[in-house]
Order: C-alpha cells, then structure tokens, then sequence
C-alpha cells in the first residue's frame, strides 16, 4: 500500500505530460516549412479556417491561398 501512494501520483503526472503532447496536430514546424503565421490556418485558437481545412488535406499552402 506504501508504494501505491508514490507510484499511482508519479503515473498519473506522467500520464498528464504524455497526453497534451499526442493530443496536439498543428505544430510550429508547419509554419517554418511553409514560412506562414499561425493566423493563416487558425481563426480561434485551435479551429481551422478555409485555407486551413483546404492545407489539411492538399498540403499545398500556395493553393489553398489562391482560392
């Protein structure tokens, strides 16, 4: 029972790390390799935009900014 009073709070931190970070898609490596900003994809936050559902699936930035 003594162990279970470390070892249950040290997985359940560990699980609060590891989670957010497999949660998240977008990343600032999209923005590097494509050189846009954030606001050029996301509207509020998280919610993608048009040309943000459109880079979603065509993964062309160019294209989708020109329709």
């Amino acid at each position: 029972m003594s162990k279970l009073k470390f070892v249950l709070p040290a997985l359940v931190f560990v699980g609060g790390l590891i989670i957010p970070a497999t949660v998240s898609f977008a990343t600032p490596a999209i923005g590097k390799t494509t050189g846009a900003k954030c606001t050029v994809c996301h509207s509020k936050g998280k919610e993608l935009n048009a040309v943000g559902e459109c880079y979603k699936t065509k993964k062309d930035l160019k294209v989708c900014q020109a329709n």
